[in-house]
């Protein structure tokens, strides 16, 4: 199909025995394509404008808030471009909302602090994983919307690269999403650690090859939604499409303040930390 229009509903089952899932679309024998974040805790999304790549973005974020609770998923949203991510202002289960780079830093040094943490509570408890843990934390997914705009804050770039290379164990997932594959921020340290990989058309056989989607270049330009995804092999897909305004109607339910229409330069909030704290009690 040229068109699939998001519907939780028709999802929903494909989806019901997850932990975190992804629903994006079809593939070309209409079959859904679905994972579950829990075991494939990274991804990269990227492609050339108009691929559908924000659209994408709004499907993955809104079926998690309509499927988890505050208490199993926290997110840090990174949102360079000022576009999209402004949506989720206001939902439980974000704990840091940030427009520009030098907001980032604070809520990544938290995380990385949580990330610490947990890897002493796996030493502490003889485990190897969060889920074996005999209490229950919330998975925390960081999702880094145009990661090429932070290029030259070396800081930021190695904590998005540790939180990349390290979050597996401890329930820290990562999303990054560019427009135009850069071959010097995905070195081969950061692609390794980037398991899925998604992209629309490509301007070239080069940037695809970057994204880690060889053959996204030959994916036709008027076929808005239609994309690749490498897992364990590369296969074409139609995505899922919803726009801003169904994304905001969808969330409406879940916002539990009335914000102004623009957000906060940065939304930064204990969550993450409360939560644990009360659960580790428990």
């Amino acid at each position: 199909p040229k068109m699939l229009n998001y519907s939780y509903g028709v999802i929903h089952s494909h989806i019901e025995k997850m932990e975190l899932p992804v629903c994006i679309g079809q593939d070309i024998y209409g079959n859904p394509v679905s994972w579950d974040f829990a075991d494939l805790e990274t991804l990269l999304i990227s492609g050339e404008i108009g691929a559908g790549k924000s659209s994408l973005m709004r499907v993955i974020l809104t079926t998690w808030v309509k499927y988890t609770s505050p208490e199993e998923l926290r997110l840090v949203l990174v949102d360079l471009k000022r576009a999209d991510l402004g949506l989720f202002h206001g939902i439980d289960h974000v704990d840091a909302l940030c427009f520009e780079a030098k907001d980032m830093r604070k809520p990544f040094a938290l995380l990385r602090a949580e990330m610490y943490r947990r890897g002493d509570l796996l030493l502490e408890h003889g485990v190897t994983h969060i889920s074996r843990l005999p209490f229950k934390l919330p998975r925390i997914v960081v999702v880094i919307d145009e990661m090429s705009i932070v290029k030259r804050e070396t800081d930021l770039v190695e904590m998005i690269q540790q939180f990349a290379s390290q979050g597996r164990a401890l329930g820290v997932h990562t999303i990054i999403a560019m427009q135009r594959p850069d071959a010097d921020l995905l070195n081969s340290a950061l692609k390794a650690n980037l398991r899925v990989r998604i992209s629309g058309r490509q301007a070239d056989a080069i940037n695809a090859k970057v994204a880690g989607v060889i053959g996204a270049e030959e994916i036709d330009a008027a076929a808005r939604g239609r994309m690749k995804i490498k897992i364990d092999e590369v296969k074409e897909f139609q995505a899922f499409f919803l726009d801003g305004g169904a994304c905001k109607e969808l969330l409406s339910p879940y916002k539990t303040l009335v914000k102004d229409p623009e957000p906060e330069l940065e939304v930064v909030s204990q969550s993450i930390f409360g939560l644990l704290e009360k659960e580790e009690q428990r």
